[in-house]
């Protein structure tokens, strides 16, 4: 074998083994890092950039995969941010997915308060997801809440290509009841086997309005607690019953959202 030919071998072997380019993990268009900290307006007095919240919170805010039979889609999502560690540049989300009903044939309800909660980092420039809690029938006789680790959650970065490994993730939403699991399989094992998802049609809240102005604060530093829609109110964070805007005379209410958020410190 001549010397060029010898060449282009060696090459295409190295080409082979050597490992590629190393794609960049979590979100690197949240225009904040250490100064989500201790700068900027802080609205409810917890040490965050009230800004840094919302950004953070919409970039990881979860895509939703809905199955095929769901009949109660309607949500209008809040959240709250905290700081677990500035140390470690580490933050919660909670989502309140605020359903506007439960429609299971038997075990129906008007107003469904679901949610998630993602633990996020910040270093060397981007922001990185850790953990994500999942309510499923949070506090309920088939209660499938779980933690998830960061390598246990899928990631549909086709959905949009600034996504990356351990930036927003996938959810997977039982049918009409709204649990949320990681992956199709833990949906099918979820309450008793009684939860049901499948890959049919997805809920991608991408359009800046939808968690604009949602940020409720917390517990002790309220931003928002009473909304008024179509001419009902509703408190959010309150121990009351969530009635998701609907409060029908023949359908039990559920159980509001402050147990879950003094349950988790926000």
């Amino acid at each position: 074998m001549d010397r060029i030919a010898r060449i282009a071998v060696v090459s295409w072997v190295l080409l082979l083994v050597m490992p590629g380019p190393a794609l960049a993990e979590g979100l690197g268009s949240i225009p904040y890092g250490d100064d989500c900290w201790s700068t900027g307006t802080d609205a409810d007095r917890d040490g965050l950039n009230d800004d840094c919240e919302y950004q953070v919170a919409f970039w990881f805010m979860p895509i939703f995969w809905f199955d095929s039979g769901e009949s109660g889609q309607a949500r209008r999502p809040y959240f709250a941010v905290k700081s677990t560690s500035f140390s470690t540049r580490t933050l919660q989300i909670f989502y309140m997915d605020t359903f506007f009903e439960d429609s299971g044939v038997t075990t129906g309800h008007d107003g469904d308060p679901e949610f998630q909660i993602l633990e996020v980092h910040y270093s060397g420039g981007r922001w990185l997801l850790d953990w994500v809690y999942m309510s499923a029938h949070r506090k309920s006789a088939c209660d499938s809440s779980a933690w998830y680790s960061y390598d246990q959650i899928e990631y549909d970065t086709a959905a949009d290509s600034r996504n990356a490994y351990r930036g927003w993730p996938t959810l997977y939403v039982a049918e009409d009841k709204h649990a949320t699991y990681n992956s199709l399989s833990t949906c099918d094992n979820g309450c008793f086997y009684q939860d049901y998802c499948s890959r049919h049609s997805s809920q991608y809240l991408d359009g800046s309005d939808w968690l604009v102005s949602r940020n409720v604060g917390s517990t002790a530093v309220q931003l928002i607690n009473s909304v008024t829609l179509n001419g009902k109110a509703e408190r959010l964070l309150d121990d009351v019953d969530f009635t998701g805007w609907d409060n029908q005379w023949y359908r039990p209410n559920s159980q509001g959202y402050r147990r879950h958020l003094n349950d988790f410190g926000f």
